[in-house]
């Protein structure tokens, strides 16, 4: 068979499309259809049938995620794990100064001190020491907790993981002070060195808030509030394993005449 010479075929007198043009009409018509790259060993199938589905870090946003899809196995591994709504505060050791009331409520608990300034009123988990329970700064541990701040003017709020008190030395945790509608992020060594950064942005602390601090491998500490990201701590990070207190959750008056309240609900707490 005679191979035709290009100049020499007949051009059509109906179409005047070229051809870098017939090309670029077939490519776009090849994206648009549904039905691209679904056969065997085609990409879109390879894709769907890969053991691992690798995509950018953080690229698959909550509203992606059936309600209920994600069950607490997935949550907990290899990791400890602990998720509580305080049906009861048994396991949580209750203090504090004056004369604190920690109540159980549908869904939280409340806690309130008695009128005198520097009164105070907490709860912080107790580890069971020798069974490997402590809060371990080396592996990676994480809080959450949903708080609403009942007087924030005069209610100093501390949410903590580590050994925390309303004490200004020798205590190291990494969590959120919360006074005067001023929300910090907080990591404070033993030795009371501090890191403290004021929170920006449009959030009332006597609105409920989920605040959730994360410690990430000895080189940061990152900070969140209602999902966003509000602060990143790369100094004063406490290291090592804590034999004190998991988690403190506390308020304290600041002024004589009035009961500082704050609610908290939905507790969070994991490490590795």
């Amino acid at each position: 068979m005679a191979i035709p010479v290009w100049g020499n075929l007949e051009k059509s007198q109906t179409n005047s499309e070229k051809i870098e043009e017939a090309v670029a009409r077939l490519i776009a018509e090849h994206n648009e259809s549904e039905e691209a790259h679904l056969g065997p060993g085609q990409s879109l199938q390879s894709h769907k049938a890969s053991a691992i589905i690798d995509h950018v870090v953080e690229s698959v946003v909550s509203d992606k995620i059936h309600r209920f899809a994600v069950t607490l196995d997935k949550f907990a591994g290899n990791k400890n794990f602990i998720f509580t709504n305080f049906e009861s505060l048994d396991g949580w050791e209750k203090g504090g100064v004056g004369s604190p009331v920690q109540t159980c409520v549908l869904g939280g608990t409340k806690l309130v001190t008695s009128v005198a300034n520097n009164d105070t009123c907490y709860i912080k988990a107790v580890p069971a020491n020798g069974f490997g329970d402590n809060v371990n700064f080396d592996k990676n541990p994480v809080m959450q907790v949903l708080c609403k701040v009942m007087d924030f003017g005069y209610a100093e709020t501390h949410i903590h993981i580590g050994y925390s008190g309303f004490q200004t030395s020798g205590v190291d945790y990494i969590g959120f002070r919360i006074y005067n509608n001023t929300i910090k992020a907080v990591c404070r060594k033993y030795d009371g060195s501090e890191t403290a950064v004021n929170v920006t942005g449009s959030f009332n602390a006597e609105d409920p808030h989920i605040y959730r601090v994360a410690y990430e491998s000895f080189e940061s500490v990152k900070f969140y509030i209602d999902e966003t990201l509000v602060a990143t701590i790369t100094t004063n990070i406490p290291t090592g394993d804590n034999e004190i207190a998991a988690v403190f959750i506390g308020v304290k008056n600041s002024q004589d005449g009035g009961e500082q309240t704050i609610g908290v609900y939905h507790a969070l707490f994991e490490q590795e």
